[in-house]
């Protein structure tokens, strides 16, 4: 299982509402990583309410993100938005799939939304990021 993701500025797109909300939902990832690597009490009790906050959090802040790159006009918003889609698939898929039983599985999922969040920020957020940013 991947270490807990420590925020580094590198992430920053240069825009604060999406930085913030990119800072909450590695936190959010954190938490995560934190219920996995608890006791088995705890991991029963605390998963369930930790992948909702996961899906609640990610499709408010793909929302938002999408709003804004529309506002702005940038072109590659709909592929953008296909990405979000494929990845709130994933988490609902996943969420379905982890036992409440054996965190193993929760340690493999952790695996995925850290790399999928982190590859996303560094190069699709960068890009429409640099588009937007201008026009501020």
């Amino acid at each position: 299982m991947a270490q807990k993701v420590e925020w580094s500025d590198s992430y920053l797109l240069g825009i604060s509402e999406i930085d913030d909300q990119h800072k909450k939902l590695i936190a959010i990832a954190n938490e995560f990583y934190n219920v996995v690597v608890s006791s088995a009490d705890v991991y029963k009790a605390k998963m369930p309410a930790i992948l909702a906050k996961l899906k609640d959090y990610t499709i408010y802040h793909f929302s938002h993100e999408e709003q804004f790159m529309q506002k702005f006009g940038y072109i590659g918003s709909a592929a953008h938005k296909t990405a979000h889609d494929g990845f709130i698939k994933e988490v609902e898929y996943h969420a379905g799939k982890i036992s409440i039983e054996d965190s193993s599985s929760a340690a493999k999922f952790y695996d995925f939304i850290v790399v999928w969040i982190l590859n996303h920020i560094a190069k699709a957020d960068k890009v429409w990021a640099k588009f937007v940013k201008p026009q501020l």
